[in-house]
């Protein structure tokens, strides 16, 4: 793909990823000074070499720029080489942010440390103890907190092996329904045009009232 957003919170990754993308020549173009009537000469423009000549071109910090960033999908068929790198996490509750992600035509990878990975696989598993403990509001509580830096399927997931690993003891058949449920949630996560916060809520709930 011709447009690449690698975004997270590890920068050294982050931009040791972006060079292995676009080599040692390249054009850089800083968030702050970039405008909306400067996005057509940066996707579609041509090298002073003129036409046929393929840029490579990195954006710094662009998620700092709400306006330029949230238009990325309609500048997807470029035929240059663009990464898009972010200023930290890209909050995923915004419709704007979910837009961009959600492109099919844009590639999309995020980094994270060791450290946050760890506690992130920590705070996924909340939501589901609360809801397989019968507690429903706790566990949309806990749910909630999480939405600005994970993904509902990644947290569908996460909760599915937790299920998994219920299974064989005392709450067999109580795991066994959990794991039907998020079956049913994972497939309503990959309807298009759904939020996709609303098949981890409905899960909770039903997992919740087992």
């Amino acid at each position: 793909m011709s447009i690449s957003v690698l975004h997270g919170t590890d920068r050294n990754a982050i931009m040791a990823a972006a060079k292995l993308k676009l080599g040692e020549d390249y054009e850089i173009f800083e968030a702050d000074q970039i405008t909306l009537a400067d996005l057509d000469s940066i996707f579609f423009g041509q090298t002073l070499f003129g036409s046929g000549e393929k840029r490579r071109i990195l954006l710094k910090d662009l998620n700092d720029n709400k306006d330029c960033f949230e238009k990325l999908p309609e500048y997807a068929s470029t035929e240059h080489e663009v990464v898009v790198v972010t200023n930290g996490r890209l909050n995923k509750t915004f419709a704007y942010i979910k837009l961009v992600l959600s492109c099919k035509d844009i590639e999309a990878k995020e980094f994270t440390t060791v450290e946050e990975r760890t506690r992130d696989k920590f705070e996924n598993l909340e939501p589901f103890k609360q809801a397989f403990a019968g507690h429903s509001k706790i566990a949309l509580k806990k749910l909630e907190a999480l939405k600005d830096h994970s993904a509902g399927p990644m947290i569908i997931g996460t909760m599915g092996s937790q299920a998994a690993k219920l299974i064989g003891g005392n709450d067999n058949a109580k795991a066994i329904k959990a794991i039907k449920i998020l079956a049913q949630a994972d497939m309503m996560s990959k309807r298009s045009g759904l939020d996709m916060w609303v098949p981890v809520e409905w899960a909770l709930l039903e997992i919740a009232n087992l």
